[in-house]
């Protein structure tokens, strides 16, 4: 019998053996990278707690530091030392007067003209603190973050048509040694413009690097491997990242070193072009049927499988075949069907809500709680059991109900956070682990949704636009972060309002579980046509179950003996 579809490969080859295993570990090894790239300018800008330097009269006072700071600066509005400004007197006239240490609020205020003093008790020196982007300039490791992800928009079409157009595997390469180059030399910016524009290229390649190899790494695996293959790498290793990260700063004591050893790792990525395959899927869309066959035969002899000359002649008829079927592809051709394009808007919808508030969840850490790298480390640890609950509830209640009700409940977490008073800190720090929990589970179903539903000839494309437009979006998040200076709950309002409403929308998705990926544009269109709206996965898994076993019941020996 012919193949059907590209999965028919995993009955010969496996659905998940030790050639896959490869894939799997570079893949692992690639999330802690994407972990240290993109939480990692948090930590090499933080902003240290400061405050004005006091004038040159007080550097042969004897008085401490604390002294100095209660005399000279004043008190804001929530009863703590301003950042920005100073009592604006002749302090030796009037310390002569007093001979005591206080200060009258009636005193004028200025600038911190005679400079800016780090607390480093805590804090390390970031860059930041080196180029005191604090008071007039604290706008500026907001707008570097947000040229991150302007990088981003760009990257992820370049990349994406790349990998759709010379293949996954120079896609991959490139984008981790560009990405490593360029946040090495970041270490050594010592300017505001030359820091941008090297985050701006570190941002071009940040999610190329690793949404191109999951998608590779889920075009090897059968079905029922991929909530597993997808989900364990971002478990275990991005969550090793962002736990070891804060320390790892801490432990350097300086962002310069800190830079350095979080992408340099990314350079030795060149070698992977002798390590991993190429897609088969994508040399089946390019007429590379040869490379296809040779990757085939590779697969599984690593897997110790043994492949028939019937089965190899039915794979390069069903390549060929594919192939001739197949017109040239742009991400127009997703936008030209009704279901497709539905399917495409949708997730570009679910997706602009998962990255900005997943990113809004991460950099608010910042303000909440009394301590940044615990906050951090706390937050990052909730990814592990995230990630194990989006295993089991992909593959229970599949794709849809899982980004649904995350998304929701997520966003009804956020929204509590503004019933809570300023000085509950400890409500505020667990409801806001809640809705951090639910939208980790969000962004992993999200990033396996699109791989799943867009087909393989515009796969790359897709998830590449898909990202863009994230990230476009993302570019508003530390802004939103921002809203805090004003009210502590804003930014989780904001966020709590588009997680509902993203996720409501996500209702009009497909279920993909244990469903082929679709290969084609006219698979595209056509997969998951005849699902009702309100379709669940988990009650077919039971009709089949039972169907099974009646059948098993047919063809049980006893019964066909019971004739004699």
């Amino acid at each position: 019998m012919g193949m059907k579809n590209f999965d028919d490969i995993f009955d010969h080859i496996g659905g998940f053996g030790l050639y896959q295993f490869g894939l799997f570990t570079v893949t692992c090894y690639i999330n802690t990278l994407m972990s240290f790239t993109y939480f990692g300018q948090m930590f090499m800008s933080l902003t240290p707690p400061h405050w004005c330097s006091p004038p040159p009269e007080f550097t042969s006072a004897n008085l401490t530091n604390e002294e100095i700071k209660k005399l000279t600066i004043p008190i804001n509005e929530n009863g703590e030392y301003h950042k920005c400004k100073r009592y604006d007197i002749n302090f030796t006239e009037e310390f002569d007067l007093h001979k005591n240490i206080g200060n009258d609020t009636s005193w004028p205020t200025t600038t911190c003209d005679h400079g800016i003093t780090y607390n480093f008790s805590l804090y390390y020196p970031t860059i930041t603190s080196e180029l005191n982007w604090v008071c007039d300039e604290d706008w500026k490791p907001s707008f570097a973050q947000s040229l991150f992800f302007v990088g981003s928009v760009f990257g992820c079409q370049i990349f994406g048509y790349m990998a759709d157009k010379y293949g996954r595997l120079p896609a991959i390469v490139l984008s981790n040694t560009i990405g490593g180059i360029a946040g090495v030399a970041s270490a050594f910016a010592n300017s505001f413009i030359i820091f941008t524009i090297l985050r701006f290229i570190v941002g071009m390649v940040f999610d190329s690097h690793l949404s191109i190899i999951y998608m590779l790494m889920l075009e090897y695996v059968s079905s029922e491997y991929r909530s597993v293959v997808a989900n364990v790498p971002i478990m275990i290793f991005l969550t090793l990242g962002m736990v070891i990260l804060p320390w790892m700063a801490i432990g350097l004591g300086d962002w310069r070193w800190l830079t350095v050893i979080i992408h340099f790792p990314h350079c030795i990525c060149i070698l992977l072009i002798w390590i991993i395959p190429e897609s088969m899927r994508w040399n089946i869309s390019k007429g590379n049927v040869d490379n296809a066959v040779k990757t085939l035969k590779a697969a599984a002899k690593v897997n110790k499988k043994t492949l028939s000359e019937d089965f190899i002649e039915d794979f390069k008829a069903y390549a060929i075949s594919s192939k001739e079927g197949e017109k040239k592809v742009t991400i127009l051709d997703l936008l030209k069907t009704p279901n497709l394009r539905k399917r495409f808007i949708l997730l570009i919808c679910m997706w602009l809500v998962i990255q900005l508030t997943y990113d809004g969840h991460m950099r608010n850490t910042e303000n909440i709680g009394t301590n940044v790298f615990i906050t951090f480390t706390m937050s990052g640890l909730i990814e592990l059991p995230a990630d194990l609950v989006t295993i089991f509830s992909m593959d229970w209640l599949g794709r849809r109900h899982t980004t649904v009700w995350s998304l929701v409940l997520s966003g009804v977490a956020s929204l509590i956070i503004s019933l809570f008073r300023p000085d509950q800190d400890m409500a505020i720090l667990v409801t806001a682990m809640v809705g951090r929990f639910l939208i980790t589970m969000a962004i992993n179903v999200g990033m396996q949704y699109q791989c799943e539903v867009i087909p393989t000839v515009s796969r790359g494309q897709g998830t590449g636009a898909i990202h863009t437009l994230g990230f476009a979006f993302s570019f508003f998040s530390p802004y939103i972060v921002y809203l805090s200076k004003f009210k502590f709950w804003l930014p989780y309002f904001v966020m709590g309002l588009l997680s509902i409403a993203g996720g409501l929308a996500c209702l009009g998705l497909p279920e993909t579980l244990q469903e082929s990926l679709p290969d084609t544009l006219e698979d595209g269109e056509n997969a998951f046509a005849q699902q009702p709206c309100c379709y669940n996965p988990f009650n077919r898994k039971k009709s089949k179950d039972k169907t099974e076993s009646n059948e098993n019941g047919v063809d049980n020996a006893v019964y066909e003996d019971s004739h004699l």
